[in-house]
């Protein structure tokens, strides 16, 4: 097991004035052996932060640690696999699952590696017989297994999983989900899952952590966040996984981010509904975050044990 830690990671897109931060200053620990929701929406950054978790990304500040270590520095400490959303085109049409897996194998003797491609197949649910087939004559779900299988034949101990299940008819999302869990569990794996569904967060999750306009807004365990979430955002997406609530207005452009706080144009607890909260506009949140409830970017996380229905707050 190793723990994951990204720590002040900046990426940086385009240039000159169509340059943008599209994560920011972003920290955030996985523990060994446990499973960190990261959720958000679309354009938050989400993906971009779990490519540089593993690797596929280079940032452009900041650091990926394991252990605390630098990855890459020491023998062993790269054993960071990606799952993908769409197994489609992460696998190789022209390959049979076998061949696929095989490639990803360490163990070069052939009846070595049939025998763990056999056992990868077994492992991810998956008769040993697909093992010849090629990805287009399997179902949605079975080319996730696959594409599954083959970032644990690379036998990681960090698995970062980029709405995997987004992709899948609902019937097939549950018992994917299982799988992973017991997976997980049965490994000792460390997993950043990636998500926009909280449900699906809640089910899998150790703990969870939110995204906003490419920074960490709220961190905690899973069920301490969801019944009680300390961040105007956070609280926002709780609601709208209950109900049909909308945020008023889409994110800002990430080239030109608010000043101060970055939700505050669209928080219900911010300047725009309470008059005299200037500190919103006016002063970055994010410095004060580790003294706050679940480390939350808001000045008034401490005055947030209220509920949001879509519009307003109550206590």
């Amino acid at each position: 097991m190793r723990t994951l830690e990204l720590r002040d990671v900046w990426v940086r897109y385009g240039a000159g004035k169509q340059a943008f931060d599209a994560v920011a200053a972003a920290d955030l620990v996985v523990p060994a052996g446990k499973v960190v929701g990261l959720v958000g929406e679309s354009g938050s950054g989400k993906s971009t932060l779990a490519r540089v978790a593993a690797g596929l990304v280079r940032p452009s500040r900041g650091q990926v640690l394991l252990d605390g270590v630098p990855a890459g520095r020491r023998r062993g400490d790269r054993r960071v696999q990606m799952v993908f959303q769409d197994p489609q085109s992460a696998l190789d049409p022209r390959m049979t699952v076998g061949q696929s897996l095989g490639e990803a194998l360490t163990v070069r003797a052939r009846e070595a590696r049939q025998a763990a491609t056999e056992r990868l197949l077994l492992q991810v649910g998956l008769d040993p017989a697909c093992a010849r087939q090629r990805p287009h004559s399997l179902s949605g779900g079975q080319r996730q297994r696959v594409a599954l299988a083959r970032a644990l034949a690379a036998e990681p101990e960090v698995v970062v999983a980029d709405e995997i299940t987004s992709a899948l008819d609902v019937s097939v999302q549950g018992a994917v989900l299982n799988e992973v869990r017991d997976l997980q569990c049965e490994l000792g794996l460390t997993m950043l899952f990636i998500s926009h569904d909280l449900a699906v967060v809640r089910y899998i999750s150790d703990l969870v952590a939110v995204m906003y306009l490419g920074r960490v807004v709220e961190v905690g365990a899973t069920e301490e966040i969801l019944a009680r979430p300390r961040h105007p955002y956070t609280q926002a997406l709780v609601a709208g996984a209950a109900a049909p609530a909308v945020l008023d207005g889409d994110p800002p452009d990430p080239r030109y981010p608010p000043g101060g706080c970055s939700f505050h144009p669209r928080c219900p607890a911010g300047p725009r509904l309470h008059p005299g909260r200037d500190l919103c506009q006016e002063s970055d949140p994010h410095p004060g975050a580790p003294a706050r409830p679940h480390r939350s970017a808001c000045h008034f996380a401490e005055l947030m044990p209220m509920t949001y229905d879509g519009s307003t707050y109550a206590d």
